[in-house]
């Protein structure tokens, strides 16, 4: 055994450098996906926000490739990326737990305008409270509506009241 090897520094390979370069890379993308507003709460710094903003703005494809590659350096010059990772990932895990509690009040939606019933039975059994001669009057003219093929106003109202509901 080599006592020697211990003490000296582990220099990264080529392609570990590589990985995390590309790694960096990635997430200098995901960044730009998200709002504006978002990019404030994941704790990085004026410059990265700056340069996301510059990137949306670009309109060809080499300034865009250009901008993302200095987005990347931004990002591996950054002390606590993987904070940002993580924080990130709280975020996606948020918003997924938001489009299926959306979804879920649109299949109820869809449910209550079937007009077999069980729509009903299930509003109930999720939310007791619930106004049912409100939600009766909303479905009964979301399914007018739909009939006469007008503007979509209780339907919406229908779904805002399941998201109070909800809430």
């Amino acid at each position: 055994m080599n006592q020697w090897k211990d003490e000296e520094p582990v220099e990264k390979s080529r392609s570990q450098r590589k990985r995390e370069s590309t790694a960096m890379q990635r997430l200098g993308e995901d960044l730009t996906r998200l709002p504006h507003s978002a990019l404030a709460g994941l704790g990085v710094s004026a410059a990265v926000i700056e340069a996301v903003r510059e990137y949306a703005a670009m309109k060809t494809h080499e300034s865009r490739r250009r901008q993302m590659q200095y987005i990347g350096r931004m990002m591996r010059e950054m002390d606590d990326a993987e904070a940002v990772v993580q924080r990130l990932a709280a975020l996606k895990e948020g918003r997924q737990v938001d489009a299926e509690a959306f979804h879920h009040l649109e299949r109820l939606r869809e449910q209550l305008l079937l007009d077999d019933g069980s729509g009903m039975q299930a509003l109930l059994e999720q939310y007791p409270q619930a106004d049912v001669q409100h939600v009766r009057q909303l479905v009964r003219n979301a399914r007018k509506e739909r009939e006469n093929q007008k503007p979509p106003k209780n339907y919406r109202a229908l779904f805002r009241y399941l998201r109070d509901l909800e809430a």
